[in-house]
């Protein structure tokens, strides 16, 4: 869903965890656009989960798909993940994890100069 206001661009240097405390990669589908000298993470980008131990009796969190999208920049010609400014600790990230409940992501660290909507 795209975003109308100005939310804090996510790169490839992003702390994600799933609900379980898995690690969430972010393989980027572009290089080029950095901030911070990270790629920027775009609707393109494959967003795995590593090390998620899951709960009893289900498999463990593979991926994610992130929801917050911005809504008027690009790069390499698909729209920019964000995150709404992030309070201190860990918060609920705008995405959706493939796993057992509970499935929002959670957002321990973002880059906080670039921001787009």
């Amino acid at each position: 869903m795209p975003s109308s206001t100005a939310s804090f661009v996510l790169t490839t240097a992003a702390v994600i965890t799933c609900g379980h405390l898995g690690t969430v990669r972010d393989a980027p589908a572009q290089l080029r656009a950095l901030a911070g000298g990270a790629p920027v993470a775009t609707a393109a980008d494959l967003l795995t989960v590593t090390g998620c131990p899951g709960v009893s009796g289900s498999p463990p969190c593979t991926g994610v798909a992130w929801t917050g999208l911005a809504a008027r920049v690009l790069a390499g010609g698909r729209p920019l993940l964000v995150q709404d400014p992030p309070p201190a600790g860990p918060v609920p990230g705008a995405g959706v994890c493939a796993g057992p409940p509970p499935t929002t992501p959670l957002v321990h660290w973002v880059q906080l100069r670039v921001t787009a909507g």
